[in-house]
């Protein structure tokens, strides 16, 4: 995977062909920039999906914080077996997910689908990073109603509901947990930088609560969303408003 922005450091010369060395470097650098940001207008234009790539082989790679704000490990989305007829688009994403010292700890898949002006995300991609190591030793029935995100967003949009439900049994012991995410909406736009490049982005919050055994929880997502990437950024808050956990794009691929 590459990152999207190399920084160049130029430094001062003596000679003229060192400086013309410097000048070189730094077109080159613009060049490469205008050239990926292209890319990312290509796959958006070509794609069914505006924001999500479709593109067979496309990786995404992030890196997970914890409250305090430290690295808690890394995460990597694969877009796998994409199929196409006429204008809809199916893929398998696979997510994989790193602990701190680079080890997998975990790899899951679930479907998204896209019809031309509207994705469809399996109810799946729903169980955060968290999630899905508690129930990674455990049988489990997972129903639950997609998540969807139209290609046309705009400021003060409301979204779709969605839901998942978890009937696990771990150890002998039945367990059952279901999430509602509700109240989503589009809050505004805002300009991301990190260090896979700098992304003018759609900003989604949503709500999300439910009850695992006789635990209850309530928690709220917000989501910045680019062009022909996907997911940026992302946060989690607990119902009193202080952050949990979040999430960065450290790289990707074409």
């Amino acid at each position: 995977m590459k990152t999207l922005i190399t920084t160049f450091t130029l430094l001062l010369s003596l000679t003229v062909m060192a400086q013309s060395n410097t000048l070189s470097n730094s077109f080159c650098g613009t060049a490469d920039l205008v050239n990926k940001r292209l890319s990312i207008a290509k796959n958006s234009q070509n794609n069914c999906s505006k924001y999500y790539p479709f593109n067979e082989g496309h990786v995404s790679e992030y890196e997970m914080f914890n409250k305090k704000g430290k690295t808690d490990g890394t995460m990597r989305y694969t877009v796998s077996n994409v199929s196409n007829s006429d204008r809809n688009s199916t893929a398998t994403i696979v997510s994989e997910i790193f602990d701190k010292n680079g080890e997998s700890v975990l790899s899951s898949e679930f479907d998204m689908n896209c019809n031309g002006s509207m994705v469809s995300m399996n109810f799946k991609s729903l169980m955060n990073a968290n999630m899905m190591q508690q129930f990674q030793n455990g049988e489990a029935e997972i129903t639950g109603t997609n998540i969807e995100l139209p290609n046309s967003l705009s400021e003060g949009q409301i979204l779709p509901d969605a839901n998942i439900d978890i009937k696990m049994n771990m150890a002998g012991l039945n367990m059952n947990m279901t999430t509602e995410i509700s109240n989503r909406k589009v809050v505004g736009t805002e300009t991301i930088t990190t260090s896979a490049g700098t992304f003018d982005c759609m900003v989604i919050t949503q709500s999300s609560s439910g009850k695992m055994m006789m635990v209850k929880f309530d928690n709220i997502q917000k989501t910045w969303l680019a062009k022909g990437v996907g997911m940026v950024k992302s946060e989690d808050y607990n119902a009193r408003g202080k952050l949990q956990s979040s999430t960065l794009l450290i790289s990707f691929s074409e």
